[in-house]
């Protein structure tokens, strides 16, 4: 009862890992003055490569319009900052067809899908919007790691190996205690 109650939360943790791609939850809303504009990023992603990832941005505390600027997102990596997208247009080859925003602007959700992730998409994404009178907000940013499908597998098939390892860990040292307790009635019906 109680082994296969671990066996079957071990084996949901294990499965849900394999499967989600979790986002860091955005950070608690830093302090900003009342009714100022400021853009929410959650501060890490984490992703599969092939796979597609939700980049979050919201715009918070605003009176002025999303169309009343422009959105903008920039890569930071070791190469330098550069801009990938501005509007809904990607601004390098390598992010053509791939990278465009997908949420709703008219409620501030300034967030980008990245289609198809490689090893060279990871890095810092900065969030910007430029207001019409020249005033550029930047979000804190949003770092981006990515792993190989490999790498996943090769988490799940150790810890595969680790619940196998417990579980007959378990079951040895069930069967150790009942036979001492065996031994122990059958001295008790020998007296």
């Amino acid at each position: 009862g109680l082994l296969s109650l671990c066996l079957l939360i071990n084996a949901s943790q294990t499965s849900s890992s394999i499967f989600t791609v979790p986002s860091t939850a955005p950070p608690s809303t830093p302090p900003h003055p009342q009714g100022a504009l400021y853009l929410l990023q959650p501060p890490k992603a984490k992703a599969i490569a092939g796979r597609d990832v939700l980049l979050p941005c919201l715009m918070k505390n605003s009176a002025v319009s999303v169309d009343e600027g422009e959105v903008s997102w920039f890569q930071q990596s070791l190469n330098g900052r550069r801009v990938v997208l501005r509007g809904n247009e990607t601004m390098e080859d390598r992010f053509a067809g791939r990278m465009f925003l997908s949420g709703d602007l008219s409620m501030g959700n300034l967030s980008v899908t990245l289609k198809n992730i490689s090893l060279e998409d990871r890095g810092l994404y900065l969030c910007t919007f430029f207001s019409g009178n020249s005033t550029a907000i930047h979000g804190d940013g949003t770092k981006l790691s990515i792993r190989t499908e490999q790498d996943v597998m090769g988490e799940s098939v150790g810890t595969a190996f680790g619940i196998t390892m417990a579980v007959v860990g378990v079951a040895a040292g069930l069967v150790a205690l009942i036979l001492t307790q065996f031994k122990h009635k059958l001295k008790c019906l020998q007296k």
